[in-house]
């Protein structure tokens, strides 16, 4: 029996489909300011290609109360159940989202035990980082020069204040390498005091886009003074624990 997990979130949208627990399609697509649109194209093009429907399905995220079929499970549910299958005996988890960022601490069977979310500020989401380092046009060379290099201090965390802090910093001649490595540091710092408000863990599964960023994965262990821990797929586990859930 074919089950899927659909993730309608604020960036991209993620459709996992499992067939006796194994997964056997997964499909990432950028939302466009509309998740719902986006996972019905998901599951359309699933369907033209395999000429079946999944049985049954499980719908988290952003647009999931107005998608039109599934059961609905909340994204902290889901996340915590598909993060059980890569790190069963881990209990922190950083999901780190284009809109928000959410502590999670599940349980030795994979259920939520506690949570917190941000979601009333950009400031420590993926869209912060997005945001700025698009302005930026970073060569490969000056993000690997930025691990080594000395972060500049950047005092605001608000994405428009920073922002102009960047600006103003390299008008001044300072190094690319040392802004980046502050933008991250200070990002790495605000998520830490964000985990740390749940927990102090050994060791923290790290999920969302923003897992993708080594620099900030750097400078939070540096931070959190542990080891980070990150799946195979870090932007499906919440679409993952949903079909898990289907």
């Amino acid at each position: 029996m074919k089950q899927a997990g659909l993730d309608l979130g604020s960036v991209n949208t993620k459709l996992v489909v499992l067939e006796n627990g194994k997964r056997i399609y997964n499909q990432v697509i950028p939302s466009r300011f509309d998740s719902v649109q986006a996972g019905i194209t998901l599951l359309k093009s699933y369907v033209e290609e395999h000429e079946e429907k999944p049985k049954k399905l499980v719908v988290t995220g952003y647009g999931r109360v107005n998608f039109p079929e599934g059961r609905v499970i909340t994204e902290i549910t889901c996340q915590a159940r598909g993060c059980h299958v890569y790190f069963p005996d881990y209990a922190y988890i950083l999901d780190l989202g284009g809109q928000d960022a959410k502590v999670i601490k599940k349980s030795a069977q994979g259920k939520v035990v506690q949570f917190i979310m941000n979601d009333k500020c950009a400031a420590g989401t993926g869209r912060f980082l997005d945001v700025i380092l698009k302005g930026l046009d970073l060569t490969s060379m000056e993000m690997e020069l930025a691990t080594e290099a000395k972060p500049m201090p950047i005092n605001s965390m608000c994405t428009v204040f920073a922002e102009s802090e960047v600006i103003t910093m390299l008008a001044k001649g300072i190094p690319k390498p040392e802004v980046i490595a502050g933008l991250f540091k200070s990002t790495a710092k605000r998520l830490a005091n964000f985990v740390e408000s749940v927990g102090h863990p050994e060791c923290l599964i790290f999920t969302g886009g923003g897992a993708h960023y080594s620099l900030l994965v750097h400078f939070l262990e540096r931070e959190l003074k542990g080891k980070i821990v990150i799946p195979s797929d870090p932007e499906l586990t919440a679409s993952l624990g949903a079909a898990l859930l289907a």
